[in-house]
């Protein structure tokens, strides 16, 4: 998630760029030629960053404005209206929206984002690892209403194992996949974050905290399908 954002804000940054290169050969008075020049490149860079923007961030007047901005430069009557619109509005405003996805609880666990984000903030990387763990223990507890004692293999095992809750309820390689998976997190990161001073790294803890922000969602999936089928 972080690499899609960062490649995003740098496809911003270059449209950025462009826009406000041309509002200023527009001010100084460059030739048309110049103009649609490096107005080409303007309009390459823009379908490129809406190809990287996710469905439903939309792109508002940008469009329009490049479409005018164009069409008066190709009939040799430059108009610096629309580009200016394009660097102090249209800009801004795509990339708020682009940054309110980003930060949507559509993507990510509300309580998760709530509870570890100012860890991550502080770069108190091996708490927001641990405060995880502890809240996708409390999660499959509540969900499953079962004993606060489990934990580990044994609480993965009382939901997905072979006897466990969702036995029977799910299909069965899809059981059993989600049981080794669970195992295997616990198994690999909680039990090393839980009885060692970690040396965090960003990579391994974005990787533990998409994987841990999946598996709770995927609960709360189970349980509202649980419901729904009586």
């Amino acid at each position: 998630m972080l690499l899609y954002e960062y490649k995003v804000r740098d496809e911003f940054e270059r449209v950025q760029n462009l826009a406000e290169r041309i509002r200023a050969k527009f001010e100084n008075g460059a030739k048309v030629s110049e103009l649609l020049q490096d107005f080409e490149l303007l309009q390459i860079a823009y379908k490129q960053l809406i190809r990287l923007l996710p469905e439903g961030v939309s792109s508002g007047n940008l469009g329009r404005h490049l479409y005018w901005t164009r069409y008066y430069l190709e009939r040799d009557k430059p108009d610096k209206g629309d580009i200016k619109e394009i660097c102090e509005s249209d800009l801004p405003a795509l990339e708020r929206a682009f940054r309110d996805w980003c930060a949507s609880y559509q993507h990510y666990d509300a309580e998760l984002s709530t509870k570890v984000g100012d860890l991550l903030i502080e770069r108190q990387l091996d708490s927001a690892v641990r405060k995880a763990f502890v809240l996708l223990k409390e999660r499959l507890i509540k969900t499953f209403d079962l004993s606060s004692n489990l934990d580990g293999r044994d609480l993965v095992n009382q939901v997905f194992g072979k006897n466990g809750n969702l036995a029977g309820k799910i299909p069965e390689p899809e059981r059993e996949s989600m049981r080794n998976l669970l195992d295997g997190l616990f198994g690999v990161f909680r039990n090393v974050y839980s009885h060692t001073d970690v040396e965090s790294e960003w990579h391994e803890v974005e990787a533990v905290l998409s994987m841990i922000n999946w598996v709770l969602k995927r609960i709360d999936k189970y349980l509202s399908e649980l419901e729904n089928n009586g």
